[in-house]
């Protein structure tokens, strides 16, 4: 087999090296679009008011996850892009919680009710409007979904008390 000459070696290296950067950036360009796709498939289902989420929560027996935000929080922003848009999170707050939604300013006389004072803020009440959980600042899903847990277990302790103590 004839060897190629060092010039042609070099522009034959150069050519692959060329297509492999371009294949691994359209690649990369193509993961990018599913994971965006994957994240708008499953959306979380807001509830628009403290009072709708409580009355479904009535009947769900599920307990209200708020969280309380403002469009000028740089975090909240990043705790919705990075967390609350995880399918997984979104598909496991929809059927396990009734999720509500608050603007901070907006919303100021509940924020004080339930003492938020920074944002963004998560706050997990039962239907009965026991205090299940309070979290303040951005995480990422491993962490917010262990705290989602501890509420929801401790709700789950709750109500085996009232349960007990009501025979």
């Amino acid at each position: 087999m004839q060897r190629l000459q060092t010039k042609n070696q070099w522009i034959l290296t150069c050519l692959l090296t060329v297509l492999l950067v371009g294949l691994f950036f359209d690649l990369s360009q193509a993961e990018t679009k599913t994971r965006s796709a994957s994240q708008t498939e499953d959306p979380i289902n807001w509830h628009t008011d403290l009072e709708t989420a409580h009355q479904a929560s009535l009947k769900s027996n599920k307990p209200i996850f708020i969280v309380f935000d403002a469009s000028w929080c740089t975090y909240c922003r990043k705790l919705e892009k990075d967390t609350l848009s995880d399918p997984r999170m979104a598909k496991y707050l929809n059927q396990a919680f009734e999720p509500v939604h608050l603007d901070f300013d907006k919303d100021r006389e509940i924020a004080n009710v339930l003492k938020v004072k920074s944002i963004p803020c998560t706050v997990i009440l039962s239907s009965e409007a026991d205090l299940l959980a309070r979290q303040i600042g951005y995480s990422k899903v491993p962490r917010y979904h262990a705290m989602l847990e501890k509420a929801r277990k401790l709700q789950a302790v709750i109500r085996h008390i009232e349960y007990s103590k009501g025979r």
